[in-house]
């Protein structure tokens, strides 16, 4: 039997079923996103790939009347028209594991927030939900990581013909760190369950 009553007020309820709902919206933007992508990507026509650059320079007409300045370039789109059949794979295969990784994170931002408007913080389904979080975020950056420094390799190599060395290898380390957060949350919770448990047979 549960014996777990809920601990949170009426209101802190209420802030958590208005974070779903704020995640149900989350979820139809990133499904409106990724499904964009794939309509510009799929044709496999004049691709725009945004490209990370180290050390170049471009010269703008950002001056006073128009003159050119020379600014440093960090990225870049570039329009591949007509992209390698590995590149288009990687480009159209990206921005469905990052919408599905982002979906999935936000499904479980959902069910925890129900465990918790249900008081059931310190329960095993909760503290699987977080390290589900935390093992999504990090398959969906390695593999949205690969298929995004494919993407950008083959685009370079499409518009300068293999003759410019660009970045082999660029990659976000802000959602490795989240989900390092997530799984020291996740563990704070299962110390929580096991008290619970053991705060129980006490009774």
């Amino acid at each position: 039997m549960d014996t777990t009553t809920s601990s949170l007020s009426r209101s802190d309820r209420v802030g958590m079923y208005l974070t779903i709902v704020l995640g149900a919206i989350g979820a139809a933007a990133v499904l409106w996103t990724t499904v964009g992508r794939l309509l510009e990507v799929a044709p496999g026509r004049h691709v725009p790939v945004l490209v990370p650059f180290i050390g170049e320079s471009a010269k703008l007409p950002i001056g006073p009347d128009g003159a050119l300045v020379t600014v440093d370039v960090d990225q870049a789109t570039v329009i591949v028209p007509h992209p390698a059949p590995a590149t288009q794979f990687a480009l159209v295969a990206e921005p469905i594991v990052v919408g599905l990784a982002l979906l999935a994170s936000i499904v479980l931002l959902c069910l925890f927030c129900w465990n918790l408007a249900r008081g059931r913080a310190f329960h095993r389904s909760t503290t699987r939900i977080i390290f589900a979080g935390a093992g999504t975020v990090i398959a969906g950056w390695a593999v949205g990581s690969l298929f995004t420094t494919m993407s950008v390799n083959g685009a370079l190599s499409a518009v300068s013909e293999y003759s410019y060395d660009g970045v082999l290898f660029s990659t976000d380390l802000t959602q490795p760190i989240v989900a390092l957060a997530l799984g020291a949350i996740g563990a704070g919770f299962q110390i929580g369950e096991r008290l619970r448990r053991d705060t129980e047979g006490l009774v």
